[in-house]
């Protein structure tokens, strides 16, 4: 079993509950407090829907496996294209309903052959997300960047409410990305985000029929709630008023407990170096915040590993851990956050490998993968 990026802006949109840190709403009008609240109701649905939306773009960096869907990936012919980019573009089903609500298209640069090594890849996307019955409700057009360690995410996007019609654009400024990373729990990479530590500035601003509203998300690694500064709100008849600031929690913690993740878990994985594969996780439950996994990859191979792993400070649905592979005198350590879906009928997983000894020693990988409940 062994990450990167697709429609990043539109799920750090989608998160977060909301304290008022101690401010008085008393004189925010009604509009603006349920504008307010749509939003955050919106944001602490989606969550953990963050680490499914980045595997979409691993997975349709391995060409040829199902994982990758109706996505074609081809070399950039482009004159004076550096070596190692690709262009990409197709059909994609986020959500795993079995429809193509989503379209993706852009370039990417590997710093070495995808083949043979990690050493990170950088590029632009373009994504389109379309509701059967609602029509479109998402575009994003982004830069990114990833390496051995974190993530950079920058650019706009727009999400429309199919329900209310409100529009929410997101954006991030080039000159300072957002950085993410998998939560340690180490100073530097606390858990601020469900599994994810993430550094910088995200701006919302959503238009609705009441009015338009603006704030500013802060994001700091070395805190695990997030500052929502500088919020207005502007009615349709201009009037403008402040709201007051507020922190968030965006872990995945609510009602969920440790015992949801106790299950068999058939996961699906795909890596850089490009590999992919399958693997059967039984999942027990053996200390209030650790889980043990017994992994057989491939499932029927009688090839088993136990490890374990600790959910991440209070994030029931968040765990982090990590596992020794391949063969004596070529192991390598692979560090895994995982992210259980609400209804735990799912996980998804990011990870980073490095080889400990033999020939391989010091090289890179990083996987993503996504894992189903069984019966």
């Amino acid at each position: 079993m062994r990450y990167l990026i697709v429609p990043t802006l539109l799920l750090l949109l989608l998160i977060s509950s909301c304290s008022d840190g101690g401010s008085s709403r008393d004189n925010v009008p009604v509009a603006a407090s349920v504008m307010d609240a749509e939003l955050k109701a919106n944001m602490v649905r989606f969550v953990p829907l963050l680490p499914t939306g980045e595997n979409g773009l691993l997975f349709v960096m391995n060409p040829g496996i199902p994982l990758a869907q109706g996505v074609t990936v081809a070399p950039d012919l482009t004159p004076g294209a550096p070596p190692f980019s690709f262009t990409f573009a197709g059909p994609y089903d986020g959500n795993g309903d079995g429809v193509d609500e989503t379209t993706m298209s852009g370039r990417a640069t590997f710093a070495s052959d995808p083949d043979l090594s990690w050493d990170g890849i950088e590029g632009q996307a373009t994504i389109n997300v379309s509701n059967p019955v609602g029509g479109h409700v998402y575009h994003t057009d982004l830069t990114f960047s990833t390496t051995a360690t974190a993530q950079s995410v920058s650019g706009s996007g727009t999400f429309t409410d199919p329900l209310t019609g409100n529009t929410t654009t997101m954006s991030v400024a080039a000159g300072t990305p957002l950085v993410m990373q998998p939560a340690t729990g180490q100073a530097g990479a606390v858990s601020n985000a469900c599994g994810y530590s993430v550094d910088g500035q995200l701006n919302l601003d959503v238009a609705g029929a009441t009015g338009t509203m603006t704030s500013l998300w802060n994001f700091s690694p070395d805190n695990p709630q997030v500052a929502v500064t500088g919020a207005s709100f502007t009615d349709i008849s201009g009037h403008t008023t402040t709201l007051p600031d507020a922190t968030v929690d965006l872990r995945c913690g609510g009602s969920g407990t440790i015992n949801d993740w106790e299950a068999t878990f058939d996961q699906n994985y795909a890596c850089l170096p490009r590999e992919s594969g399958q693997a059967r996780l039984t999942i027990t439950v053996t200390g209030p915040d650790t889980i043990t996994i017994v992994d057989e990859d491939p499932p029927g191979s009688g090839d088993v590993k136990t490890y374990t792993a600790t959910i991440l400070a209070a994030n029931p649905r968040a765990v982090r851990g990590f596992f020794i592979g391949g063969p004596d005198g070529n192991h390598y350590r692979e560090d895994f956050n995982w992210t259980l879906a609400k209804d735990g009928s799912s996980f998804s997983q990011i990870s980073f490998y490095v080889y400990t000894e033999g020939a391989k020693t010091g090289a890179l990988g990083v996987c993503m993968a996504t894992a189903t409940r069984q019966p």
